[in-house]
C-alpha cells in the first residue's frame, strides 16, 4: 500500500487518452530520446564530447551545460529499456508523494552531487567523464526505498534490505575493479536520495528562498519573547503555587469570617482545594 501526502502538484499534467503524463513521464521520454541521439551522433562520426560532463570542461572552461545532458547520453543495449522503465516507476512515486517541483529539484540535486564529487576528484588529480543515467536511477531507487522501507519485494523482502543489497554488490563491483570515484559518486548520491527524502518526509522545507535566508549572515533576527502559556499564568497568580496568597485568603477568613471575601479569593481558594483534593486521589 502507498499512501501520498495530498499536497499540490502531484496530480498528473494531462491525460494521453487515459494515460496519465507526469513530469516523470517526460524525464522517461527524454532518456528513450537521448538513446536515439546517441546512436545518430555515433553513426554520424559527429562528436559528442561536448555533451558529456567533463571536469575539465565544466569547472575551467565553463561548459556547464554538460551536468544536464550528459545524464541522457546512453548508449543502447538490451537492458536499458528496462533502465528508463524503472526509473520512471521510482520518479513517478517520488512525485506522487511530495509533487512534481519536489521530484525537479530532487533530480537537480542528484545531478549536482555527481558534478561535486567529480570535481573533488578532479581538484586530487583524477580527471574524469561522466555519462549515462545509471547513478539517477540508483537515487531515484534509493529515495523510493527510503519513502517505503517496508514495501515488500517480491511479497516477501522488505524494500530497505533490497536497498542494502544493492549497494553492498555495487559497491563490491567497484571496489574490484579499484574504481574510487565511482564508488564515491555512488555512495554520494545514495547518501542525496536517503537524506532528501527523510528530510522532505519529515516536513522540511524544500524552497530556495528558505534556505537562501537561513544562509545569510546579515538578515534580521526576530526579537521573539516567549510568553507564558494562560494556564501556567493563571497558576501562577492564582493558583496554591502562590501559597503566600492563600495564607492571606485564610487569615482574612480568621479575622473578619467568609463573607468578607471577594469572588475572586473565593475561586482562589476554590482552585486550591481543587488541587489538594485531586493530590489526596
Amino acid at each position: 500500500m502507498r499512501f501520498y501526502s495530498g499536497q499540490r502538484g502531484n496530480e498528473p499534467l494531462r491525460y494521453y487518452g487515459r494515460t496519465p503524463i507526469y513530469v516523470a513521464t517526460i524525464l522517461a521520454a527524454l532518456y528513450a530520446v537521448g538513446v536515439v541521439v546517441t546512436v545518430i551522433f555515433d553513426a554520424a562520426r559527429w562528436p559528442i564530447d561536448s555533451l558529456l560532463f567533463s571536469t575539465e570542461d565544466f569547472y575551467l572552461h565553463g561548459h556547464l551545460w554538460q551536468i544536464a545532458t550528459c545524464t541522457f547520453i546512453n548508449i543502447p543495449s538490451f537492458f536499458l529499456p528496462f533502465g528508463i522503465f524503472f526509473l520512471y516507476r521510482f520518479a513517478v512515486e517520488i512525485e506522487q508523494y511530495f509533487g512534481r517541483v519536489a521530484l525537479l529539484k530532487f533530480f537537480a540535486l542528484l545531478l549536482a552531487t555527481i558534478a561535486a564529487m567529480l570535481g573533488l576528484w578532479h581538484l586530487a588529480g583524477h580527471p574524469g567523464l561522466y555519462a549515462g543515467m545509471n547513478e539517477i536511477t540508483i537515487g531515484l531507487f534509493i529515495a523510493y526505498a527510503t519513502l517505503y522501507p517496508n514495501l515488500e519485494f517480491l511479497g516477501w523482502v522488505p524494500l530497505k534490505y533490497v536497498a542494502f543489497a544493492c549497494i553492498a554488490f555495487d559497491a563490491l563491483s567497484f571496489i574490484n575493479t579499484r574504481a574510487w570515484p565511482g564508488l564515491t559518486v555512488m555512495l554520494a548520491v545514495c547518501g542525496t536520495g536517503f537524506g532528501f527524502t527523510r528530510y522532505a518526509k519529515l516536513g522540511g522545507s524544500l524552497e530556495f528562498g528558505d534556505w537562501a535566508r537561513r544562509l545569510n549572515p546579515f538578515r534580521r533576527r526576530p526579537n521573539i519573547r516567549i510568553l507564558p502559556s494562560p494556564t501556567t499564568s493563571a497558576a501562577r497568580t492564582s493558583g496554591p503555587a502562590n501559597m503566600a496568597g492563600v495564607d492571606a485568603i485564610l487569615d482574612k477568613i480568621a479575622r473578619d469570617g467568609f463573607a468578607s471575601l471577594t469572588q475572586g479569593e473565593r475561586d482562589q481558594l476554590e482552585q486550591a482545594r481543587d488541587i489538594l483534593n485531586k493530590k489526596k486521589q
